[in-house]
């Protein structure tokens, strides 16, 4: 758990089961998955399900949860960051900067990836504050007429065989 002077206590922890069907509905109501017409029952089954690369941690502040971030380890060179959502109430609070520094010390990856939906603008700026670098435009990805791009934070040289 990390408090900083005058902020409240952040921490990740592994997502509970009972978190799931709340963070469902919400994720749905937000931007990207909004647009792209998510249903609860998918982010039922991509939290719920048996995967070994992918961990998934819910979001706390002071105890309340505030988030989801799920990462997919190992992917070309370092973690991915297949999902991560900051909710309303919550944002603006350098929760982002703070799970993205997590990852990077948890993981210690040569490259951190990402993917942003080509009309979110807001996270496009927010990775892009991180020293995210744009490496690919994915069209179609999601759903047809909309473009994901690939992201990478580089932060050492892969290791050599």
């Amino acid at each position: 758990m990390e408090e900083i002077k005058g902020e409240q206590q952040f921490s990740l922890a592994p997502l509970r089961p009972e978190y799931v069907g709340a963070m469902s509905m919400i994720l749905c109501s937000m931007d990207p998955w909004l647009t792209l017409e998510y249903r609860p029952e998918a982010f039922e089954f991509y939290l719920l399900h048996a995967d070994p690369a992918l961990s998934r941690y819910a979001v706390m502040i002071s105890g309340d949860v505030c988030g989801v971030v799920s990462v997919r380890s190992p992917w070309l060179f370092g973690p991915f960051i297949e999902l991560m959502a900051i909710f309303d109430g919550f944002r603006g609070k350098a929760t982002g900067r703070r799970i993205i520094d997590w990852v990077c010390d948890r993981y210690e990856p040569a490259n951190l990836w990402a993917t942003v939906s080509s009309f979110n603008l807001r996270a496009q700026k927010f990775y892009s504050s991180r020293g995210f670098e744009k490496m690919a435009i994915l069209e179609d990805l999601i759903k047809p007429g909309w473009n994901e791009i690939l992201l990478r934070k580089r932060m050492a040289a892969p290791k050599q065989r």
